[in-house]
């Protein structure tokens, strides 16, 4: 008996002790400190979010860059095939990188395939302490026992590219902190180059100290750059000589970005960088992104990514944004290479050890349990069984006496009729010989550009596009694509209620389009 695989899953969605786990995938709720959002992917909407965090959506939150450490080195590219790549990869962590033997690491990687040099391969590395994961999230941790991903920016940014927000590109995201800048480098959609540089935010507070402001603090600091940045009109003509530090500082930062991405296009095949992502720790500065356009020559945004889902102007944080769009996107796509939680969400009680062996119980105690029952029972239905075939067995008998007459009567007649038969078998055979040299005539020797007019006219009624078209063997063979996820399959059912025989490989969703190849037999 073949089971329904469409009714398992509607029963397993609408019982959701069924199902392996029971979180909803276009649910995503972020937390960063007393900061709670949820993300509906599918809505393309963020909301504060006020309710429980045990709950079907998906629980994320993201490693603050200062608490990773980065490492990066090269590898023969014929060597890749020949080891076990996540243990020489930390093999060489603990060697090389500087860490705490002593510690216990989480390790993520990037393998990098675009060097100049082709022989090699480069390997990004994040690590970060398994301690600072165990602490820095007990209060998640208390109130659900579980975090579904932690996420890291440098790997974050992938999912823009994924969730179709941002179209890919050679692109730079610029993260400025207190005492370094942090750069990721992006080509067409895959990480390729992380990089720390020394200096950031404090060497500006280094010298406006220097101006004896009063009261001038950090907290200050913050204040003049996220509410004035670099706004002409912000500043009083007291207060120009800020804004004059401000710029030379953050050119200097600038300079030595410049620096990065030169030395980034010398060392991997990449043409150009075409946009420049840049925010800071302290959150959007107004007016960086122009600033660093024309100092750069390049497009420059700010870290604004979620604007379209942010209906209500909330002040989210961009990194707590993307690690709930990678969320999405990983548990979506079932891709869990970059999720740094070590507390994942255990399965519903079904799919758990303790929870089969219960299962496993009570069911051998009822099997074993109604056996005496089962076999009185079934004991009961062969008798009732055998009364109601004793009674049908009389009537067949009485049934057979008469068509004894009936055969004889029969056989009589069948003589007769299989002398008819003959005769009509050879007028039949005759017709099927006109027929099929009728059609042949007809149909067999048809134009090849007439089929091809009936093709297009079922392609146009579909609005199903060719790429390539070709003919060999007998076959047509047409690389299409469409833009409606049923485009593809409508087409080819038509060309088979016209009569022709037609075959397809897998319908694959790519760049917006759904792309196939048909194969339609002349």
């Amino acid at each position: 008996m073949k089971i329904d695989k469409d009714f398992l899953k509607r029963l397993k969605n609408k019982f959701a002790v069924l199902k392996k786990y029971n979180y909803d995938v276009n649910k995503v709720i972020g937390v960063k400190g007393k900061e709670r959002y949820i993300l509906y992917v599918d809505k393309k909407l963020i909301r504060i979010y006020r309710g429980k965090l045990k709950s079907t959506p998906l629980l994320c939150t993201y490693i603050p860059i200062e608490n990773a450490i980065f490492y990066s080195f090269r590898l023969e590219r014929n060597v890749i095939d020949k080891i076990d790549l996540d243990s020489f990869v930390e093999t060489k962590v603990y060697d090389e990188a500087g860490v705490d033997e002593t510690e216990e690491y989480v390790i993520k990687y990037e393998i990098v395939e675009k060097l100049k040099d082709d022989k090699y391969v480069e390997v990004e590395t994040v690590i970060v302490p398994s301690t600072f994961l165990k602490n820095n999230y007990k209060d998640i941790l208390k109130e659900t026992g579980y975090i579904d991903y932690v996420s890291f920016p440098a790997f974050s940014y992938r999912a823009l590219y994924e969730e179709g927000i941002l179209k890919e590109a050679d692109d730079v995201f610029v993260v400025i902190l207190n005492d370094k800048i942090f750069l990721t480098f992006y080509s067409e959609g895959d990480l390729v180059y992380i990089q720390t540089l020394s200096g950031g935010l404090d060497r500006l507070y280094n010298a406006l100290s220097k101006l004896k402001i009063k009261n001038f603090n950090y907290d200050l600091l913050k204040k003049i750059l996220t509410k004035k940045g670099f706004s002409d009109i912000k500043y009083s003509t007291e207060e120009l000589v800020v804004l004059e530090i401000i710029k030379n500082e953050f050119s200097a930062i600038l300079s030595l970005i410049k620096e990065q991405i030169d030395k980034y296009l010398s060392l991997y095949d990449v043409s150009s960088v075409e946009r420049v992502f840049i925010t800071s720790e302290i959150g959007e500065i107004p007016d960086l992104d122009m600033f660093a356009s024309r100092f750069l020559h390049l497009e420059a945004f700010n870290f604004e990514f979620y604007e379209k889902y942010n209906l209500d102007k909330l002040p989210v944080d961009p990194f707590l944004f993307l690690g709930m769009l990678e969320t999405h996107y990983a548990y979506e796509k079932n891709d869990q290479t970059f999720n740094f939680s070590l507390f994942l969400r255990e399965p519903t009680f079904i799919y758990r050890p303790s929870g089969k062996l219960i299962i496993a119980s009570i069911l051998t105690f009822i099997i074993s349990g109604s056996y005496p029952f089962y076999m009185w029972l079934k004991g009961k239905i062969y008798e009732s069984k055998n009364e109601i075939l004793s009674k049908k067995v009389d009537m067949l008998n009485a049934k057979i006496s008469a068509l004894s007459n009936e055969i004889t009567n029969l056989a009589k007649s069948e003589k007769i009729l299989d002398k008819k038969i003959l005769a009509y078998k050879k007028e039949i055979s005759d017709y099927q010989k006109f027929i099929q040299s009728v059609y042949k005539f007809k149909f067999s020797y048809l134009p090849k550009s007439q089929e091809l007019v009936e093709i297009t006219n079922l392609m146009n009624k579909n609005k199903v596009y060719a790429k390539s078209i070709s003919f060999s063997n007998r076959k047509y063979v047409f690389k299409v694509y469409s833009y409606k996820e049923n485009s593809i399959s409508n087409l080819i059912k038509d060309l088979s209620d016209n009569g022709f025989g037609c075959d397809f490989d897998k319908i694959e969703y790519k760049n917006g389009k759904y792309n196939s190849i048909i194969r339609i037999t002349e």
